[in-house]
């Protein structure tokens, strides 16, 4: 596999900034590739690449524990280790917390925040106060054209309208007529623009959409009568749309004690979740590559600190070029029992 290719190749000093450049080029484009090998070492923080003494504030809406979640913090802390910086890491999902998480680094001098935006209207005031700090703001994974009203330099993540769009496709092209659209965190404008544009792929095809909002992954049990609920009071429903891996894994738990026949699609990937599509219990997963929303704008503040050097200067110009363009796009990407096995989890890589 390529990755591997790339670990023999990076092991060899003369060629880190090669491997380097590579990796960030490839992620520039925007292809969608499986995911990134952890074993991957490019030995930055050890002397091999420059050092810098920027200090990064990471501030989620997600929680420890949330697969999702803990796999844009393995990617950000690996970026800390590889290149040599101060990171602060931190997720909440009450937006009141999150806003102060923000604030606080901006009082403590952070030079770099990276932040996810699920609740725009929420966090502006404290974006907007980031700016006019002097930080260097990055959103990802949510709120992409809020935060760049807010003054944020750009985003990395997937488009969720589009993705919505072909997670409705999915479940139609699945001979699903009626689908439930399980949203599990009110006023998560991500979660509500996949739920819009998936009901929008039903409606092209003659089927309906309705949205359900339930407790969420803090009381698994509530969440999960509230989806057999509707489940049981309307068998007609026969499809479920599921928000993470997490809320997929109620949803089939639900399924199963209402009776229903409901087929389940769902966003973010987890090996529990790889599982189940390989058995044939999930039609689909959404991969919009976590651990590289929590690298990559890592990576890209790292470079943005150097001063162009002969090595640098490429990839620093490479950075620009993209930056101005707004995003970096890291999904969606359609997990299925046709390349299922190309993901770690399942042992084949």
């Amino acid at each position: 596999m390529l990755t591997r290719r790339v670990e023999r190749l990076a092991s060899e000093g003369w060629l880190r900034w090669a491997v380097l450049a590579g990796l960030i080029g490839l992620a520039m484009i925007g292809a969608y590739v499986c995911r990134v090998d952890r074993e991957v070492s490019l030995q930055a923080g050890t002397g091999v690449l420059p050092p810098t003494d920027i200090r990064v504030a990471m501030v989620t809406h997600g929680g420890i524990g949330d697969p999702f979640w803990d796999e844009v913090a393995a990617g950000a802390f690996t970026a800390q280790r590889e290149f040599g910086i101060e990171l602060f890491y931190d997720g909440d999902g009450n937006v009141n917390e999150q806003v102060r998480l923000v604030d606080n680094a901006v009082s403590l001098g952070y030079d770099v925040l990276i932040v996810s935006l699920a609740d725009p209207d929420a966090l502006e005031q404290s974006i907007r106060s980031a700016v006019a700090a002097g930080l260097l703001v990055m959103s990802i994974n949510s709120g992409e054209e809020r935060g760049r009203e807010f003054g944020a330099v750009t985003h990395f993540g997937q488009p969720d309208g589009v993705a919505g769009l072909g997670a409705g496709e999915r479940m139609a092209a699945a001979g699903v007529t009626k689908l439930l659209c399980v949203i599990h965190e009110t006023g998560n404008v991500g979660l509500e623009a996949r739920c819009a544009n998936a009901k929008l792929a039903m409606e092209a095809t003659g089927g309906s959409m309705q949205p359900l909002f339930v407790t969420g992954t803090a009381d698994r049990v509530s969440t999960t009568g509230e989806i057999a609920a509707v489940l049981q009071a309307d068998p007609s429903i026969d499809g479920v749309l599921a928000l993470n891996s997490s809320i997929a894994e109620l949803a089939l738990a639900a399924i199963a004690s209402s009776g229903s026949q409901a087929q389940v699609g769902t966003f973010d990937v987890s090996p529990a979740i790889l599982e189940k599509i390989e058995s044939g219990e999930v039609l689909f997963a959404i991969d919009q590559q976590a651990y590289l929303q929590g690298f990559l704008p890592i990576a890209f503040a790292y470079f943005q600190s150097l001063e162009p050097t002969e090595e640098t200067e490429g990839i620093l110009a490479g950075m620009e070029r993209w930056a101005a363009t707004g995003r970096l796009v890291t999904g969606p990407g359609f997990v299925d029992q046709s390349n299922a096995r190309r993901f770690p989890q399942l042992g084949q890589d």
